[in-house]
């Protein structure tokens, strides 16, 4: 089957903000999830691995490479370059998502602008700084989007959804391009 969008995808918004698409490596993706008192349980697992469970569903925690995310009441998900060892976790399940999700960067000044339009969420600056993140959808599919800098942001979106979300998100660009104004 012949891609649509080579990856890199260069482009700009409507306001002439460059934005760059890429996929890069996921690594491991672990989901934690529990019942009865799994703040304290995951935050015990967590912490053997110099890490902590974050406080609230919006800011992530961080150590280098290594992110965790509260997804939920009794989730939290976490991207690592390594194998955690977290399957002997008693009283949790372990549920190892690599394959099931493709991440994604969008990098550049017009990647809040492009998100903006596509979700129903204000990236401003304020808003959504560095170390939060959302689950939000883009053209129906459920992504987990985190802003790790100013201008850049990190995706993952389902596997079955990755050769759709990327096509969509560069076409948008690319009819923002076609019909920005021109320069006088």
């Amino acid at each position: 089957m012949v891609k649509k969008h080579a990856l890199p995808v260069n482009g700009t918004t409507s306001d002439s903000q460059a934005v760059v698409i890429n996929e890069v490596e996921l690594g491991y993706l672990t989901q934690l999830a529990g019942w009865e008192d799994f703040d304290r349980k995951a935050d015990d697992a967590l912490r053997a691995e110099g890490l902590s469970l974050p406080g609230d569903y919006r800011s992530s925690v961080r150590r280098g490479r290594t992110i965790v995310w509260r997804i939920a009441p009794d989730r939290a998900l976490i991207r690592s370059d390594t194998a955690l060892g977290l399957q002997s976790v008693i009283d949790l399940a372990v549920l190892d998502l690599s394959d099931a999700r493709v991440c994604l960067t969008l990098e550049g000044p017009g990647a809040s602008g492009l998100f903006s339009r596509v979700t129903a969420i204000d990236f401003a600056d304020a808003a959504f700084p560095v170390g939060h993140f959302a689950q939000t959808a883009i053209h129906h599919v459920s992504v987990l989007i985190d802003r790790h800098g100013r201008d850049q942001f990190t995706v993952l979106i389902p596997t079955t959804f990755a050769t759709s979300l990327i096509s969509f998100l560069a076409d948008h660009l690319a009819t923002e391009a076609a019909t920005a104004p021109a320069n006088e």
